[in-house]
């Protein structure tokens, strides 16, 4: 027989835990995870300001294919874990990023190129010198001390893995918090439309209910900030300005009522030659990247701020105008 008195809160139950909430916001000021970009987490002369993910929250980042959204959010998960580690923190915290997308391998390979500053792609043909293979070793044996852990398929074992669904996701992390007795303390989702469902009558509506499964995830098994990918529509990319609005996740309109937060990510180089106006933006290189807060549940939302992302090096940081000869950035 169900409870409903675990659902039901009396007015002074309320008033009780809202204190209390509030209390704890103020005591734990600057303890959100933020995004590690000062142009995002600072405010700007206009007042934006990407406020820091809290537990519950569940930020959406929508793009087309190529624009970074893997590469935003493994930057994030690792940010996030290096500064759990480098706080005293990495025994008892964990960031955890699921991925359907890369093998646990590939997003390994792809860290070590990011902290170890080599690229990629010479990894992924072999093609290192001696010297940079003894950095890769040192960063594998580094690696046991970085509380991110992955959820996913792995290429180099022979057990059998099971399917990775919402259940599987949801399960996976209350092993990581009562089998290893970790506080979660951030989720990535890599991605959306790559979870499977069953029992839907549509993709649409399969969709939708792992959006509403990842806001329970979010709210009450992790009880942490989780932060999903998402794929935009393919139309987007024939719009005047293909970046994607709230409306334009694929398979689902459900994003702009579920999302906490929500922001787009697109690389103008993927639509403009060099030298082409983007906006007000000349394109220049393929490491400019637009990111737009369309959404944010507590703050400033419609906002946009240009970065520079090196996807071969996974880099993310603020784009210095004179140190990468670029025009200045339009709001």
């Amino acid at each position: 027989m169900k409870d409903y008195s675990t659902i039901l809160f009396t007015p002074e139950e309320i008033g009780n835990h809202g204190a209390a909430y509030l209390q704890q916001r103020m005591e734990n000021k600057g303890l959100g995870v933020p995004f590690y970009l000062r142009d995002l987490d600072s405010k700007d002369i206009d007042g934006n300001i990407l406020l820091p993910a809290y537990p519950g929250d569940l930020t959406l980042l929508i793009a087309r294919p190529g624009n970074a959204k893997t590469g935003v959010m493994m930057r994030w998960a690792r940010e996030r874990s290096n500064w759990l580690r480098d706080n005293g923190k990495g025994e008892t915290h964990a960031v955890v990023y699921v991925s359907l997308e890369q093998t646990i391998e590939e997003l390994n390979a792809f860290n070590v190129a990011a902290n170890e500053r080599l690229s990629i792609t010479n990894m992924a043909m072999g093609e290192i010198t001696e010297e940079e293979w003894k950095r890769c070793l040192k960063a594998g044996i580094n690696r046991r001390f970085d509380p991110l852990w992955n959820i996913g398929y792995s290429a180099m074992t022979d057990k059998k893995q099971i399917r990775i669904d919402i259940d599987a996701i949801g399960g996976a992390l209350n092993l990581i918090r009562e089998q290893h007795g970790k506080t979660i303390d951030l989720v990535c989702v890599d991605y959306l439309q790559r979870i499977p469902y069953e029992h839907a009558e549509s993709k649409t509506v399969g969709v939708s209910d792992n959006l509403d499964g990842l806001k329970t995830i979010a709210m009450k098994t992790a009880k942490a900030p989780v932060v999903c990918g998402v794929q935009a529509r393919r139309e987007v990319d024939d719009s005047t300005e293909p970046i994607p609005n709230l409306d334009d996740g694929q398979w689902t309109s459900n994003i702009e009522q579920t999302g906490d937060r929500i922001m787009s990510l697109v690389r103008p180089t993927n639509y403009k030659k060099q030298g082409e106006m983007f906006g007000s933006m000349r394109v220049d290189g393929r490491c400019q990247l637009l990111i737009t807060v369309l959404k944010q549940k507590l703050g400033p939302a419609n906002w946009a701020k240009w970065c520079y992302f090196d996807p071969v090096y996974n880099q993310l940081d603020r784009l210095e105008h004179d140190k990468q000869n670029l025009p200045g950035a339009a709001k």
